[in-house]
């Protein structure tokens, strides 16, 4: 028995060896299954109640709203108990969702609770994503923490995808009232993991230590100086916004554009674990690949790659057609995502860790807003072959960036 446990521990990751990050991994992991299924059912009952891209686009835009503010999550993280934190958000997590999940089944739900949960559960996101980004690279030695970066985001996207189908055949079978129930359920599990990690160093640099709006606002003014001062993290950022506006309304519209070609929530499910299989392959390609020559050149061929993807799902009809470019897309937003976030530890030093990291995630909630409102608008309007446009926009900025850097390349 002890020898089978040795050689099964010598075949996995490092990370995974490590007791405090597999608990950490494994009880987060747990509450990113829940939130994907609420999500899809969320997303479905919206396009089926209204029939409008908008209205979908709109549970995802005002999700994003609050997340402008998560530069000020860092800056709080970085001054208190990170453990502590993500403790509190995942129960306060766990309340929030037991309220909505008990308007779905007393048939009580209306769009507005929906848009209510999203933007609640959003202020609890901008203090818990930062303290969690920054916990799990302080759970393995510096050496480990692109792989462990890597096996976070692999299984996030493994996750998704299992979610995304088998998830949205149980939901057709059972209801979407057992999604909310069960995502409640799983903020208590990754509550009960968090709190059982005693030995993590989660508390601040005592530089940090304590708050008040003064230090929030100089804290945060502070982060973004050094962002600026700092191209290798601000270059390719200024590349992930543009993508973000240009192709995040695929997956943020899709229930919307599913529904209205007539679709099922199984099709809805089939095209979005599409999406997140290409995530996954995106995740562990940036794992396993260094980044090598220069960032903003390697993300102008990411943005052009995602741009043909684009503009194939745009006109290609719905169904087995659309799922490579959906995968092609989730490669391209989850390979930079791995990137970013390994690139703040190797570049920035300890004690702008948490707001970098805030403002890194930042860029995703600025860019995604903005691309559910031209997009929801533009596809209500002239149906999905309006997102050609953000194509031919990113596919232009691409090239001309590429063009510029390749020399760096």
């Amino acid at each position: 028995m002890n020898v089978a446990r040795v050689r099964l521990r010598a075949i996995l990751p490092a990370p995974v060896r490590r007791a405090m990050f597999r608990r950490l991994w494994l009880g987060m992991g747990m509450s990113y299954a829940g939130d994907r299924l609420q999500d899809l059912a969320q997303s479905w009952l919206v396009a089926t109640v209204t029939s409008s891209a908008l209205a979908v686009g709109g549970v995802k835009a005002l999700g994003s709203l609050p997340l402008l503010l998560m530069p000020v999550g860092g800056v709080i993280a970085d001054a208190l108990d990170r453990r502590r934190l993500l403790i509190v958000g995942q129960l306060t997590g766990a309340a929030l969702t037991a309220g909505i999940a008990a308007l779905v089944l007393l048939g009580r739900v209306a769009v507005w609770h929906i848009y209510a949960w999203v933007v609640l559960n959003s202020f609890i996101w901008i203090i818990s994503r930062p303290s969690y980004k920054v916990v799990l690279t302080e759970s393995v030695p510096l050496p480990e923490v692109r792989s462990a970066v890597a096996i976070n985001s692999m299984t996030e996207m493994a996750v998704s995808v299992l979610v995304s189908g088998a998830g949205s055949v149980l939901l057709s079978l059972v209801g979407l009232p057992i999604a909310f129930t069960l995502n409640s359920g799983t903020y208590l599990v990754a509550a009960v993991a968090i709190w059982s990690l005693r030995g993590l160093r989660s508390r601040p640099d005592p530089s940090q230590a304590g708050l008040g709006l003064r230090k929030v606002l100089v804290d945060l003014l502070d982060g973004f100086r050094y962002l600026i001062r700092e191209p290798r993290l601000l270059h390719p950022l200024l590349l992930t916004v543009m993508i973000i506006v240009t192709v995040s309304p695929v997956t943020g519209l899709l229930a919307a554009i599913v529904h209205a070609e007539e679709g099922s929530i199984v099709d809805l499910g089939t095209l979005l674990a599409a999406a997140g299989a290409g995530a996954f392959v995106g995740a562990a390609f940036a794992g396993m690949r260094r980044e090598s020559g220069d960032a903003t050149h390697r993300y102008a061929l990411l943005g052009l790659l995602a741009a043909i993807a684009l503009a194939l799902f745009a006109t290609l009809p719905i169904g087995l057609p659309s799922l490579l470019p959906m995968a092609v897309i989730g490669f391209t937003v989850f390979t930079q995502a791995v990137w970013n976030t390994s690139r703040v530890r190797a570049v920035a030093d300890a004690a702008h860790q948490a707001r970098l990291q805030a403002i890194t995630s930042t860029v995703f909630n600025v860019g995604f807003p903005i691309g559910m409102l031209w997009s929801g608008l533009a596809v209500d309007r002239f149906g999905v072959r309006a997102l050609l446009g953000g194509a031919i926009a990113l596919a232009a900025v691409s090239i001309i960036v590429a063009i510029m850097t390749r020399h760096k390349g």
